[in-house]
């Protein structure tokens, strides 16, 4: 690997930087659905995205296989990992939890420019298509809103770790032809709970979205024409 010697004469590694780079970008990426499960990564593509070599995108790659974001497949390399059923079930039961709790928190703590900030995002979903990497990325900032305003750091960094794994649901390009209508409706049962200071109703608004989110994961994932 490349080095360099900086001017208070420390070494740092400029390949391990590279990859650090290639490995934040890609993170990104998954996070923002860019790639779906299943998807092949390939490291010349990411290569030329990003102006780099492919040491540095390899070495991300490998990062992201041990944290099992991707994983190896034979004849295709590295592709985005998905989630079985039970995994599935096991990450909706604590995302259950979590929003329910993030959301009953914001209805304590929120403060007026927070919940005015969740009112504005529903404004962007109200307009949204179908397309499935416009949905989530909305989606995410909308719930994303609701954690920072429960003003708790751990359930902020719950939310983190239940974001990134996700992105690794299988189906996820697969979209109900009512399901953003549904899902403004949804996501304004619960920011009205929060704005009204109703901790109960914001609460419960959150945990039946959730379970509305998985029966409707499990109608299209897991059908003849799931990914």
């Amino acid at each position: 690997m490349a080095s360099r010697t900086s001017e208070n004469g420390k070494i740092t590694n400029q390949s391990a930087s590279l990859a650090d780079h290639v490995y934040g970008e890609l993170l990104k990426s998954l996070r923002d659905g860019v790639y779906h499960p299943g998807e092949r990564i390939r490291e010349a593509v990411i290569a030329r995205q990003l102006s780099v070599s492919r040491t540095p995108v390899r070495e991300a790659i490998r990062r992201l296989q041990s944290e099992g974001r991707l994983k190896f497949e034979p004849q295709r390399g590295a592709v985005v990992a998905e989630l079985d059923r039970q995994q599935v079930a096991e990450l909706y039961d604590l995302r259950e939890s979590l929003e329910g709790t993030a959301a009953h928190m914001a209805a304590q703590h929120a403060s007026d420019a927070e919940i005015q900030a969740m009112f504005s995002i529903l404004e962007k979903t109200a307009a949204m298509t179908a397309d499935p990497r416009e949905l989530n990325q909305i989606n995410w900032r909308f719930h994303h809103s609701i954690y920072h305003a429960a003003h708790n750091r751990y359930l902020i960094k719950a939310f983190s770790a239940v974001a990134d794994s996700m992105a690794l649901l299988r189906g996820v390009k697969y979209i109900p032809e009512n399901r953003p209508q549904q899902l403004y409706e949804e996501h304004l049962l619960i920011a009205d709970a929060i704005r009204n200071r109703d901790s109960a109703a914001a609460e419960h608004a959150a945990r039946e979205h959730v379970r509305q989110a998985f029966r409707i994961h499990l109608e299209t994932a897991f059908q003849d024409f799931a990914s």
